[in-house]
């Protein structure tokens, strides 16, 4: 009978905006150039993230560019044509795909939430959990709680953006967001910049 109360609380754990959740990172491996990171049998397999170290001793805010590739599933942040950090990411699976383009970063909220997903509750009792408007339409509830968006960085005004997920995986599979790995969307958002920071994603 206890395990079957802490369901509830399970299930609500585990959702989060564009279907994701909020856990650890795996550890980041060495390597030495970039070059020979990207060259990697495993490139669009590996969770590892390069890390060029005596770069990110330095960084100018002002200057971040953000590369997102949705074949590789992988997002480059570099500065002056050096890479600093080139990391796993997971963007908008199909009908929901991420827009490719270039983006001005324009909003960043560390502790947002989302106004799309989240948990409806109906006299304190959870009723529906999920899309508000999709899967929770039509339900009658008299209190909603958006899903945590840690460390958001929006690219669109429609809500498409960056933001910190335990749900990082190696295809297309959020709502559109661009989902990053918790100790990963931290630093990034602390490199970037709103209203200069451009985020580029492209298919290939």
């Amino acid at each position: 009978m206890k395990s079957l109360l802490l369901l509830p609380i399970v299930a609500i754990s585990l959702l989060t905006s564009c279907g994701s959740s909020v856990n650890s990172t795996p550890a980041a491996k060495t390597y030495s150039t970039h070059e020979k990171f990207v060259k990697r049998a495993d490139y669009k397999q590996t969770y590892d993230t390069y890390r060029n170290e005596k770069a990110l001793q330095s960084v100018n805010t002002a200057k971040t560019k953000i590369n997102v590739s949705i074949a590789n599933q992988r997002m480059i942040v570099s500065q002056d044509n050096t890479v600093l950090l080139d990391t796993p990411c997971t963007t908008g699976r199909a009908g929901k795909r991420t827009p490719t383009g270039t983006f001005k970063l324009y909003d960043k909220i560390a502790d947002k939430r989302s106004n799309v997903y989240g948990t409806l509750y109906k006299n304190g009792q959870r009723v529906c959990g999920g899309h508000r408007y999709d899967k929770c339409k039509g339900v009658s509830y008299d209190k909603y709680v958006g899903s945590p968006l840690p460390y958001w960085q929006r690219l669109t005004g429609d809500g498409i953006g960056l933001h910190a997920s335990g749900s990082v995986k190696r295809y297309p599979a959020s709502g559109g967001c661009i989902r990053l790995q918790p100790t990963y969307a931290k630093k990034i958002f602390g490199m970037t910049k709103s209203g200069t920071t451009r985020i580029t994603v492209t298919n290939s």
